[in-house]
């Protein structure tokens, strides 16, 4: 079964928080006024929809899939850490290039 079917809510939830992620990336780097405060609350968005997400959508499954479900939210948390640590660095460093 398809369980994109069945909790389509996790896509959605999903989707908005890869768009909060793209978002903060695009204040950070633009520096409108406000975007100390914006760029973070995006980034924290994006760990509660994503991350949060992930695990809630792992939690649901049937407990024969419950292993590989957690490596999977597992995987997708250690990538969204990575990310946000880059995120980190662009602050702190000042976007190169521009």
């Amino acid at each position: 079964m398809d369980t994109r079917r069945v909790y389509p809510r996790f896509a959605i939830a999903s989707l908005l928080g890869n768009v909060a992620f793209l978002a903060s990336w695009g204040v950070v780097l633009m520096r409108p006024t406000g975007w100390q405060v914006i760029g973070p609350i995006l980034l924290c968005l994006f760990l509660v929809l994503r991350v949060g997400g992930m695990w809630f959508f792992a939690s649901k499954h049937p407990p024969e899939e419950q292993p590989r479900m957690r490596r999977t939210a597992t995987f997708t948390t250690v990538l969204a850490l990575i990310a946000v640590g880059i995120w980190v660095y662009t602050v702190l460093q000042g976007p190169r290039g521009f």
